[in-house]
């Protein structure tokens, strides 16, 4: 499903691993094994590929604007189709032909031909007068699914899994009052289940070219599990579906503990697992939590809040970088290789096979070596 070459995609993710342990290589070892999986890719620097991006967004839109006011009469979702369907083809070949991975080039193209084929279903939509909401997000999960299976790309994930979550939203709502007092129980449920799926398949090799998108997910899955319940969230979602400002919501009392716990459970889950996503997650659902709390109960000013509490955050971060600085109990300070995508591409068997072929060893002894007489001597010769 994906364009791009899979074996240099396996090449590149060994030779960024690689990179993270130079220490075990010497210089003439790390060329040869980038000689011995090489990687065709065309990949700029960062700036570069941002000139890149920017360039090709005003080349394309640019061309698209002129061609527009030319043909002025035949504007509509169609010629945004087809606008679409043009840069579209644009970025195959640039991928394809060109060899382009993160280049900028190729992002621009991914990001334009998206955002014309979103422009004109939204377009048809209104001039067909049809349900805006959950046709929208239904298009736009298929298209950003299919170009996240496509191109990889981190961020594309991203807009697949809101517009999922809009699916639901919006459908879920027909339901009348049922679907408005039961709305949070069910983004809470499908929340848990894609963080679930995304955790039990990272060590799936099918899942090996869409690491990023994989920690997009989890981050996202965690932080809308934890607002689907957030008492604050929850509240403002029934006021705007009722049309109504009520002081109380049905089970106002599961989603303050909601609120107060889940924090505290992420946490625990993250040291408990050595996960860092579900840790960072954590930390920040807890400023949450602080201001819901806030925003209910006033006991002291808000920017007597915000001080203390940023306060005792950079005071707990600084004594835990002092403490972690050597491993202890299995956590460290220090950045760690990602040991799933080592396992996945068997570093360790690359680096034994690599140690053992020779490559940067000294000759071993082979003891005197007899030969090389011109005149039938016994390995002498006329010159020394």
């Amino acid at each position: 499903m994906i364009i791009y070459n899979k074996t240099w995609l396996k090449n590149l993710l060994l030779l960024n691993l690689i990179a993270k342990e130079r220490e075990l290589f010497s210089g003439d070892e790390f060329a040869k094994i980038k000689e011995k999986y090489p990687v065709g890719f065309y990949t700029p620097d960062f700036f570069i590929r941002v000139g890149l991006c920017v360039l090709t967004v005003v080349i394309s839109t640019s061309t698209a604007g002129f061609f527009s006011l030319l043909f002025e009469s035949i504007v509509g979702y169609g010629w945004l189709i087809f606008l679409g369907i043009l840069n579209y083809i644009a970025l195959h070949l640039v991928v394809k032909k060109k060899l382009h991975y993160r280049s900028g080039v190729d992002d621009a193209l991914l990001w334009i031909s998206f955002g014309f084929l979103a422009a004109a279903f939204a377009w048809a939509s209104t001039v067909k007068q049809m349900d805006l909401n959950l046709a929208f997000s239904g298009y736009i999960f298929f298209l950003s699914l299919y170009l996240t299976l496509r191109f990889s790309d981190m961020i594309m994930s991203l807009v697949s899994y809101l517009a999922c979550v809009g699916i639901l939203f919006f459908a879920w709502q027909k339901m009348g009052s049922l679907g408005i007092s039961t709305m949070p129980f069910v983004l809470m449920l499908f929340s848990g289940l894609i963080y679930w799926l995304v955790v039990s398949n990272l060590n799936n090799s099918k899942t090996l070219f869409y690491a990023s998108s994989m920690i997009v997910l989890q981050v996202i899955s965690l932080t809308t599990l934890y607002a689907s319940g957030n008492y604050y969230m929850v509240k403002e979602l029934v006021d705007m579906l009722n049309k109504t400002t009520n002081e109380s919501i049905p089970f106002r009392w599961i989603f303050w503990i909601w609120t107060i716990i889940l924090p505290v459970g992420y946490i625990y889950w993250g040291l408990l697992r050595k996960d860092v996503i579900s840790l960072r997650v954590g930390l920040i659902v807890c400023i949450a939590a602080a201001l819901t709390i806030r925003n209910y109960y006033h006991h002291m000013p808000l920017e007597l809040v915000l001080i203390s509490s940023g306060a005792s955050i950079l005071a707990l971060a600084w004594y835990l970088t002092k403490y972690l600085k050597k491993p202890k109990h299995g956590f460290t300070y220090e950045d760690l290789s990602n040991d799933t995508l080592m396992d996945q591409l068997k570093i360790e068997s690359l680096i034994i096979s690599e140690s053992s072929s020779g490559i940067g060893t000294p000759p071993t002894d082979t003891g005197t070596q007899m030969g090389g007489g011109k005149f039938g001597g016994g390995g002498a010769s006329g010159g020394f």
